[in-house]
């Protein structure tokens, strides 16, 4: 049973420089969902097979969902997940652990307002863009943001962070690997 509450979710990237500065810092404003169930697949770890609210903590790469539900949170415990065949905007595209210490380096900067300096998970989500999309993140349309640990998950032993492809149009279908968008 999973005993973790909520992820922090970034707002847009929309540069790597400003990144930091774009981080919903302080307060949680808004947790959506509460004990959704995991993610209906076609076999465990395979593909989701049907829209569903879904626990965060059951996302894998290659996961799609619906971003614009999200609208404003800055932390979640639920997504609405979505049959990447079917129209969506969001894709996990990569993910990775961080170590205690990228943790608190990542929430200092956080708390400090660093805008100059992208996090350990930041920098991670821009170096695994271009190898998953098949252009730069300067060339593409697409942008990205980041489900990463809050500090009462930290406590509770999340410490992944998954990068999100968001695709500017709710109707995207398919997988935007190698989409070269």
């Amino acid at each position: 049973m999973n005993t973790r509450s909520s992820r922090f979710l970034t707002a847009p990237v929309l540069a790597v420089t400003l990144a930091a500065a774009l981080t919903g810092c302080g307060a949680l404003d808004s947790v959506l969902g509460d004990g959704a169930a995991p993610a209906q697949r076609d076999e465990p770890g395979g593909e989701i097979t049907a829209s569903a609210e879904a626990d965060v903590f059951s996302l894998q790469l290659g996961d799609c969902f619906d971003y614009a539900a999200l609208s404003e949170a800055t932390s979640i415990s639920s997504v609405s997940t979505i049959p990447c065949g079917d129209p969506h905007d969001a894709e996990i595209y990569a993910e990775t652990t961080l170590t205690e210490e990228q943790f608190r380096s990542d929430l200092a900067l956080t708390e400090a307002g660093d805008t100059t300096s992208p996090t350990v998970a930041e920098q991670f989500c821009y170096d695994a863009f271009a190898g998953f999309v098949g252009t730069s993140y300067e060339e593409s349309l697409l942008d990205y943001t980041l489900f990463s640990p809050s500090e009462e998950g930290w406590e509770q032993g999340d410490d992944v962070v998954q990068c999100i492809l968001l695709h500017p149009d709710a109707d995207f279908t398919g997988s935007m690997r190698d989409s070269v968008l």
